[in-house]
């Protein structure tokens, strides 16, 4: 990774202002750096007027009205400086909530290749720390800057001041801060150097926590007795993550020492020649007072100033990896020109030649497959697990892509339609759908509010056979789903969430209908239903069913057999059955299996 720079800190910082337009944040800065820059410097100032005013013998009335010159000008200037970074930092807040809500539209757009890929999970979950907080990251960084321009003011009047005395204990100063400086920059380099080995910890960790404390894995976690074995686990992954944290710090206390040798160095240094000159009488009493004062308040100063600066550069590491995801096209969904389908048109599927494999695997689950899906035509994909056939309707959505090959919908390639009018083309069921924290209508119809949404939301619920049960509901169709969210929330039965995933899909009446084994948490009756009804609904659309009830699929113009070499037979029922091959004896076993469940019963 590139060695990120002063000025690629304060160009993306320069990015952030420009899209907001929050351009007077520059000048609030100035105002802040003169008013918080003079109010240490003013501190040093008072012991040496009160040794003055007591060698001197000053009249109380001007030791008083010096006295409140400088307090009043340090509250009034310490005042200004705290309003203006209580302002600027609400502007802080306010900015990096307006990259989060940026990032939230853009990770949805992310392609799905990557979200199932862990080295990638790794680079976003270290990218997103810049922006998840306020304790490092992108806000902070704002923070940082403004506070280096605060600790130049007070540097530079500084070193005018000890100037007068022997400027080499200025230069002493500066050099003794900037070893210590380069030292902080090791320690610096460090943490970046083991930021993924963090983030993967991290992530890691919070995995297991999230198991550990969700209600939703505590039955699991309690009937199969659970609990030892992923407390050890979750020990563990703490425990790397602990070692990492703790490499970290073994290395900030080393080049720690170098920080604390020199701050000696520097004293003992510039504290013998103060002295030196008051026994030689160059200087006086008073002025040995502002000198000794003004080199630790100098010290001080230049030690926040490094501290803060690197802090600055590490929270400009972490930003700049969370602006290069940001920035990287190649992760996002790629996008085509045409941007207009025919809502009524049944479109024909075509694979040739096709080849593919998961990301950062070596196993091909689909080699050299052709097959074609006609208009209109109700195809059962069927076989034995593993095969690839949730793969093909991955790839048909176009979440994954071709390795090698092409996916043609209506003689185009995938690639060239624009991603939401092709996603529009589809309404499918996948095996791991989810329903959301909000209403049932809603999980069916989304955002549209309109009456004619809701009345067709509800006809949809009615065709999967929940109506009933969601009318028995107090809130009936307003009823909130699960608790994340309600405290009052419904968490419906396996079987009734996979019929409300059916009726969003139904909802959506897209070109291409896919139910990908969804209906696994229902019995064999209410499946053969829902298949039935959905036969009915989708009437003259391009229908791809995948189940692994054979018995379900009998109704399909086609049936599509694959094992574990790829596709292997391909005709109705009655072609299969007559061949006697994989399809007939898979068939036979589960009509087996039915026969001795209904003798049984």
């Amino acid at each position: 990774m590139k060695k990120l720079t002063l000025f690629k800190n304060l160009r993306n910082q320069r990015r952030i202002i420009k899209s907001t337009k929050l351009y007077y944040i520059y000048f609030l800065w100035f105002i802040n750096a003169v008013f918080g820059g003079i109010v240490p410097v003013l501190g040093v100032f008072f012991t040496k007027f009160m040794v003055d005013a007591i060698l001197s013998n000053w009249q109380e009335k001007r030791f008083i009205l010096l006295v409140i010159i400088l307090t009043a000008t340090s509250i009034v200037s310490y005042v200004i400086h705290y309003l203006l970074n209580a302002f600027l930092e609400a502007k802080y807040l306010s900015l990096r909530i307006n990259e989060f809500n940026r990032c939230i539209d853009l990770y949805a757009k992310v392609d799905y290749e990557k979200i199932e890929d862990s080295s990638f999970q790794d680079e976003i979950h270290t990218a997103f720390e810049a922006i998840q907080g306020d304790g490092e990251g992108l806000q902070p960084m704002f923070d940082n800057a403004c506070q280096l321009f605060v600790y130049c003011v007070s540097i530079i009047l500084f070193f005018i001041i000890l100037s007068f005395f022997q400027v080499g204990i200025a230069f002493l100063c500066l050099g003794s801060t900037i070893l210590t400086a380069l030292a902080n920059e090791r320690i610096a380099k460090y943490i970046d150097k083991r930021k993924k080995d963090r983030a993967h910890a991290s992530r890691h960790t919070y995995y297991y926590n999230n198991v550990c404390s969700d209600f939703a894995y505590g039955k699991d976690t309690r009937v199969f007795n659970l609990k030892d074995q992923l407390m050890s686990n979750y020990k563990q992954k703490s425990l790397n993550y602990t070692n990492v944290l703790k490499d970290i710090a073994n290395r900030r206390f080393a080049y720690g020492f170098i920080g604390l040798f020199m701050l000696l160095l520097q004293d003992g240094v510039s504290y013998f020649l103060i002295i030196k000159s008051a026994l030689d009488g160059k200087i006086s009493l008073s002025e040995v007072s502002l000198y000794v004062t003004t080199v630790v308040a100098f010290s001080t100063v230049l030690r926040s100033f490094t501290t803060t600066f690197i802090e600055y550069m590490s929270n400009g590491k972490l930003s700049d990896a969370y602006f290069k995801i940001m920035d990287q096209q190649s992760y996002y969904i790629r996008s085509g020109n045409v941007k207009e389908v025919d809502s009524l048109l049944s479109p024909a599927i075509e694979f040739k030649n096709v080849w593919f494999k998961y990301p950062n695997t070596d196993k091909w689950i689909l080699k050299d497959f052709s097959f074609k899906i006609n208009p209109g035509e109700r195809i059962a994909i069927v076989g034995v697990n593993g095969a690839g056939k949730s793969t093909i309707v991955k790839l048909v959505c176009g979440l994954f892509h071709a390795t090698k090959g092409q996916i043609l919908v209506n003689n185009i390639p995938i690639e060239d339609y624009e991603k939401d009018t092709y996603y529009s083309m589809f309404s499918t069921v996948f095996q791991d759908f989810d329903v959301y924290a909000c209403t049932i209508l809603e999980n069916v119809i989304g955002s549209d509010i309109s009456a004619e949404a809701k009345e067709r939301g509800k006809e949809c619920i009615a065709c999967v056979g929940l109506k009933e049960k969601i009318e028995s509901l107090p809130l009936q169709y307003d009823t909130p789903l699960l608790k994340v969210i309600d405290e009052n929330g419904v968490d419906l039965s396996g079987g009734q969430k996979q019929k409300l995933a059916i009726a969003r899909a139904l909802y959506k009446n897209g070109n291409v209908v896919i139910l990908d084994e969804p209906t696994s948490a229902l019995d064999a009756m209410a499946e053969a239903e829902i298949y039935q009804s959905f036969n009915d609904l989708v009437q003259h659309k391009t229908a791809i069913y995948i189940s692994h009830r054979l018995s379900s699929t009998k109704f399909c113009d086609r049936i599509a057999y694959f094992d574990v070499d790829g596709l292997k037979e391909c005709g109705t029922h009655e072609e299969l059955m007559k061949n006697k091959k994989g399809y007939y004896e898979m068939f036979k076993t589960q009509g087996k299996y039915y026969q001795k469940e209904g003798a049984n019963l």
